[in-house]
Order: structure tokens, then C-alpha cells, then sequence
């Protein structure tokens, strides 16, 4: 049985707070293969199994997938590095 594909996460964030740095933990540890930094509002996103980084204020109203701030992705992160 194969596992499925998960769907794709944007995180936000003001520039320079590490979203670029921290993406391969945050993709880690939320079981994404692939990622797309610098994303703009209204542009095209990957729906399955990308981690979508933005700076843009207010994206979820045209991003159709899981959204999230760059805290609250980094606590996911810190989460399963203890559990690991």
C-alpha cells in the first residue's frame, strides 16, 4: 500500500526571518519533498507535496491548500526534531 501524496503547505513570513534558511527542516519535518520560495499572490502553486514559502500579508484567500505562519512552522519543526 502506497502512502499518499501530501498536500502542499504555504508558510509566510516577513523577509529575512529565515523562512529560505529553515525550508529543507520545515519540508522535513512536514513530510514534503519539494520547494518553491519567493511564491506571489495569485501566481500558480503546486498543489501536492511542496512547501510553498511567501512574504505576501494575506495569502490563504487564493491559496487552496494548508497555511501557515513561519512560527508556527518552526514549532512543528522544533516538535519533531525532540521526537526524533
Amino acid at each position: 500500500m502506497t502512502k499518499p501524496t501530501p498536500r502542499s503547505c504555504l508558510v509566510t513570513g516577513p523577509a529575512g526571518c529565515g523562512k529560505t534558511h529553515n525550508a529543507p527542516a520545515i519540508a522535513k519535518a512536514l513530510g514534503l519533498r519539494h520547494i518553491l520560495d519567493d511564491w506571489k499572490d495569485g501566481a500558480p502553486a503546486p498543489l501536492l507535496d511542496t512547501l510553498v514559502l511567501t512574504s505576501a500579508d494575506n495569502p490563504a484567500w487564493c491559496f487552496k491548500g494548508r497555511v501557515m505562519t513561519f512560527d508556527q512552522a518552526m514549532q512543528i519543526t522544533r516538535q519533531q526534531e525532540v521526537t526524533a
